[in-house]
């Protein structure tokens, strides 16, 4: 596959429809890229017309959809539906994932901090109870009275209610000291269980996972990165004093070179096997140029106003890395197929046709029956 050209047209619909073939006849995971979200989500929901089986395979990974450092605010939602997406591309079936340039070229939580931080626990078996509450908090969760959303838990006695982001609901751990006595799905909307599970897996709530015993390193990469930003010792005591207080600081995610010494971009996480669907070569790289470009501008206007944030370099790919992962791998690019205009440099395709005439006729007779569309769907 490796610098395979598919023709097709532009619209979405026979992209998917060629999509959809390579992924019923080639058992490996799929990554298709395009240029902006828009595409990539209408691409998507052709795929799922294409693909009906195979609906829960399908997944579209999120991008921040911020600018860089225009924002110190990650949407969670994003943060819990892109952990569910890595926990589920770390496991190794074949997939079918969707996303666009901007989105790959941000550097994420490296696949080491997600193993590390997963927590296997077993009914019938002990786990230390206030070892297991400090590492959700560690892991971003958020303690609520009633736990109705992914990355969130609650304690009530010696129940413990928690939503990992990679599970469909939420589960209600039961403890007797630290014996784990029953682990059962329940509804997050009736707060009733729905079945009983013999184990489950956390993972964590954020991508920035803040262990206490990688505490030091974490504060003097958060002190080196605001020197370089130009900010006053007094404000990155505050930064300081609020992750030893409460863990973390609003944003962080948004700079997470300060919480890893590496990272990890979303190449690291798909098999060596997988194939990449690639939009237009010079779509894709325009928008990284504009993406770099953006960056850029953002960073220097940041620093210029002291206010704290990363090289642009620590946290995102450039197009030339960024090209550089993706030719290592086996890939296909869509191209236009341009008609000429001049016929005398006109090229000729023989194509092979059948007729459906007989459409019509299969369609008049089931006008009034339940399913007036069978024979076309059937075609």
């Amino acid at each position: 596959y490796k610098s395979s050209v598919i023709v097709s047209r532009e619209e979405s619909g026979a992209r998917a429809f060629l999509a959809s073939k390579l992924f019923k006849s080639c058992p490996r995971t799929i990554l298709a890229v395009f240029s902006d979200q828009k595409k990539a989500l209408g691409f998507m929901d052709a795929l799922k017309f294409f693909l009906p089986q195979h609906l829960s395979d399908i997944l579209y990974f999120p991008g921040y959809h911020i600018q860089p450092f225009k924002s110190l605010s990650y949407h969670r939602e994003t943060s819990t539906s892109r952990l569910s997406i890595l926990s589920k591309v770390m496991e190794g079936a074949p997939l079918f994932i969707v996303t666009h340039m901007d989105t790959l070229l941000q550097q994420m939580i490296p696949k080491a901090g997600i193993n590390d931080f997963s927590e296997l626990v077993m009914a019938n078996e002990e786990t230390e109870r206030e070892t297991l509450l400090a590492r959700l908090e560690a892991g971003g969760y958020i303690r609520t009275t009633l736990v109705e959303d992914p990355g969130e838990y609650s304690v009530r006695g010696g129940i413990l209610d928690l939503f990992s982001p990679d599970q469909d609901k939420p589960v209600r751990l039961e403890f007797f000291g630290d014996l784990v006595e029953s682990i059962r799905q329940f509804s997050p909307y009736t707060q009733r269980g729905t079945r009983e599970l013999a184990e489950t897996v956390i993972v964590p709530a954020t991508e920035a996972v803040i262990h206490q015993s990688d505490l030091p390193h974490i504060l003097a990469r958060l002190r080196q990165a605001g020197s370089l930003a130009g900010i006053g010792p007094s404000a990155v005591r505050e930064y300081v004093n609020t992750i030893r207080e409460k863990g973390r600081f609003p944003g962080l995610e948004s700079m997470l070179s300060i919480v890893y010494e590496n990272l990890d971009s979303f190449f690291d996480y798909i098999p060596e096997n997988s194939l990449l669907l690639l939009d237009s070569l010079d779509l894709l790289e325009s928008c990284a140029r504009d993406f770099e470009a953006r960056a850029l501008l953002n960073y220097t206007s940041v620093t210029s106003e002291n206010r704290l944030c990363v090289n642009p370099e620590s946290i995102y790919l450039t197009w030339e890395q960024a090209w550089q992962k993706m030719s290592g791998l086996n890939h296909a690019c869509f191209k236009m197929l341009e008609l000429e205009e001049d016929k005398n440099k006109a090229r000729v395709f023989h194509f092979h046709t059948r007729s459906n005439q007989n459409l019509s006729g299969q369609l008049g007779s089931f006008s009034d029956r339940e399913f007036p569309l069978k024979p076309l769907v059937d075609w």
